[in-house]
């Protein structure tokens, strides 16, 4: 893994206003990057760029860092997609003017610098490389961890809380936002360029290259056309990326298989360019499990081949649990600078520090939704924005939210749709736009990882999504051709999902979950943990402790938050007295015996026992 810091000022900065910022941040990135990463560090008087890597690259052929004369080509992630030599061609491609990254599989940046005089700074198309700016004094700075950016310009770090209702809404940060602030991501396809000026100082310039909108309108353009051309894109874009690894990387490569559709076609895209994936499948879920031995024996009765597959349970409480609730999150914000998913709270708990040695390759699914229809109504007359507003909104019950937060996340949403409709896409595909650029751009996890291959986001897939109908993505039509075109002796299995069947995996509240949760209801008193309705979670966490039962959500989305709120507002923590844990555990109280009420007798029945009712039936009896 890495850390890159770049920063450029405008006017030479004296000397001890650098030497501080350098001090703040070298003894912040200390407690996030392992005593054995390389550190490479370049710069002047007006700019520095300092670069942290692991040493041990495994068996990747793609140097992150790499220098010959003036030239130094720094890389974020791996450049799958591309067609290049090598890194230093890709950093003098970069500086001639070149849309390098047009062809990327996301996430991938490049910092390019010629000696002391030049630098260009490449974000990916949809802006998925985790690589965040921010300015202060004349100095514009890039980094790779929000908080780390932000203790170097301004030598305090305090939360963003535009960030946190984005956060608390939709379960990560959307658009461009930050959990600290001062620090925004670089937008899709942002390219900063910089000269320095004969008498010192930078002139930096950002400009907008090939990006999402790019992309998605190569294919919503082709609307109409017939559907093999669209099948023909996609297909190109699986193939090239299968043999695109192979010159990035010289190991086994990993994949999860689960009973989905997403990695059965990566799977039949690999095994079908001669690249054997070793497998493994979660089966938390009993059904994902019970469907990918199905296709592992597939494999071996049709095709003579004998694939390395395992089972694993990585929401196992046996593992989970070794580390209580509230250590796991802080250990999982502290190692990717608050920006995971809250869901990952009920999985065994990481070091807090980056890794040593890169990961084995492995490939991901992410985007397979852009085919399938995913957030498509299911409402008859629901419209696209209602469906993307409550889809962006539903990471706890709407009441579980302070007032104010859906009404600013609604606001951002329609401006989203606003642009999506300006650069001309209509009906359900706008819906395929949101998610692009919302939920697959800052929610999924690929995105820290190097060596995690997207082939979804290839541009031709992409491409190629938007290009089928809306109808067709309903019936998985690029999936199913697809498969059927590389292996279709899977066709004839169905698709699962993990919600199909019953999990074993941890719940938020076993072990000392419910004890943790209680005990943050008193003590995480900061603006960030205010944003969750308080009442909600109490009544949802007694709830659970009566009956080991209730929707996960919000006492995950709360916990999160509250873990932030003790780290990024330490002076808003109470003291913890137990009370709340006590109300929470406490047996309910026992109903009061109700009095059976005393029948009285209506006045009809009153009114039959009486000589008048006698008398006026003998005188209305009818004749006979």
């Amino acid at each position: 893994m890495y850390v890159v810091l770049a920063w450029f000022s405008d006017r030479r900065q004296p000397d001890g206003t650098i030497r501080a910022a350098r001090a703040r941040f070298d003894a912040a990135v200390a407690e996030v990057v392992p005593e054995t990463y390389v550190r490479r560090d370049f710069g002047g008087e007006d700019w520095g760029v300092t670069f942290l890597h692991s040493a041990d690259q495994g068996d990747y052929k793609w140097p992150l860092a790499s220098t010959e004369g003036p030239l130094t080509a720094l890389s974020l992630g791996l450049p799958v997609g591309v067609e290049t030599t090598g890194p230093l061609a890709l950093a003098r491609d970069l500086l001639a003017g070149a849309d390098i990254h047009r062809d990327v599989l996301p996430p991938f940046g490049l910092i390019a610098l010629d000696g002391d005089q030049r630098l260009a700074i490449q974000q990916d198309w949809i802006g998925m490389c985790r690589l965040f700016t921010g300015t202060s004094d004349g100095i514009t700075a890039f980094c790779s961890r929000p908080s780390l950016l932000t203790t170097f310009l301004y030598g305090t770090t305090e939360p963003d809380l535009d960030g946190w209702r984005s956060y608390a809404a939709s379960g990560f940060f959307g658009a461009d936002m930050s959990p600290v602030r001062g620090a925004r991501l670089l937008q899709p396809g942002q390219r900063i360029t910089g000269r320095r000026r004969s008498e010192g100082g930078w002139e930096l310039t950002s400009e907008t290259r090939y990006n999402v909108d790019d992309v998605v309108m190569s294919g919503f353009a082709g609307q109409g056309r017939p559907v093999e051309e669209s099948l023909d894109l996609a297909a190109d874009a699986f193939t090239k990326t299968a043999t695109s690894i192979g010159k990035l990387y010289d190991g086994p490569i990993s994949l999860g298989l689960s009973g989905g559709k997403d990695s059965r076609l990566i799977a039949a895209s690999l095994i079908a360019t001669g690249h054997m994936p070793k497998f493994h499948t979660n089966d938390d879920t009993v059904v994902e499990g019970e469907t990918a031995l199905r296709l592992m024996q597939i494999l071996r009765d049709k095709r003579g081949l004998t694939p390395d597959h395992r089972l694993t349970k990585v929401g196992a409480p046996a593992d989970v649990l070794e580390v209580g609730l509230f250590e796991r999150t802080k250990r999982l914000q502290q190692r990717y600078d608050f920006q995971f998913p809250s869901s990952y709270q009920i999985r065994p708990a990481v070091d807090p520090r980056l890794p040593d040695a890169l990961p084995a390759a492995s490939f991901s699914g992410v985007g397979g939704e852009l085919a399938t229809g995913y957030w498509y109504p299911t409402v008859e007359g629901r419209t696209p924005e209602q469906e993307v507003v409550g889809r962006l909104t539903n990471a706890v019950p709407r009441n579980g939210l302070a007032p104010g937060v859906i009404d600013a996340e609604r606001a951002r949403i329609t401006g989203l749709f606003d642009h999506a409709r300006e650069i001309g896409l209509s009906d359900l595909h706008l819906v395929d736009y949101l998610y692009l650029t919302e939920r697959v751009r800052r929610w999924y996890s690929s995105a820290y990882i190097i060596g995690s291959v997207t082939p979804y986001l290839a541009p031709g897939f992409v491409a190629a999504a938007f290009g089928v109908t809306a109808q067709q993505k309903r019936d998985f039509l690029l999936h199913k051709s697809l498969i059927e075109r590389l292996i279709p002796e899977w066709g004839d299995v169905p698709f699962v999902t993990a919600f199909h069947g019953t999990s074993t995996a941890t719940r938020i509240w076993d072990g000392d979950g419910t004890k943790a949760i209680a005990e943050l209801l008193e003590t995480a008193q900061g603006p960030i943990a205010q944003l969750i309705n308080r009442d909600l979670v109490e009544k949802t966490l007694t709830t659970v402790v009566r009956t080991d039962s209730s929707p996960e959500h919000i006492l995950r989305q709360f916990n999160y938050l509250a873990v932030a709120s003790t780290v990024l507002e330490p002076g808003t923590v109470a003291p913890a007295t137990g009370a709340a844990y006590a109300r929470i555990t406490a047996p309910p109280a026992p109903k009061k015996p109700t009095a059976r009420p005393i029948p009285v007798p209506s006045r009809l029945r009153w009114l039959k026992k009486t000589r008048l009712w006698k008398t006026a039936r003998r005188i209305l009896r009818p004749a006979r």
